[in-house]
């Protein structure tokens, strides 16, 4: 099991680049578990479309 602090780092790798499979499901087990994290990844995803579309 990661950490919030390790999920985050891997939450914002996943924004640019794939995960490998390992990360990617024990990102996944910790989002289903962490509100806190689901939060933040949300909220990550909110800012980057609009920093999209602001480009």
């Amino acid at each position: 099991m990661i950490d919030c602090k390790h999920a985050a780092r891997l939450m914002s790798r996943a924004m640019d680049d794939r995960l490998p499979l390992w990360d990617r499901a024990r990102l996944r087990l910790h989002l289903l578990i962490c509100d806190a994290c689901s939060n933040a990844r949300r909220q990550m995803q909110l800012l980057r479309r609009a920093v999209q579309r602001l480009s």
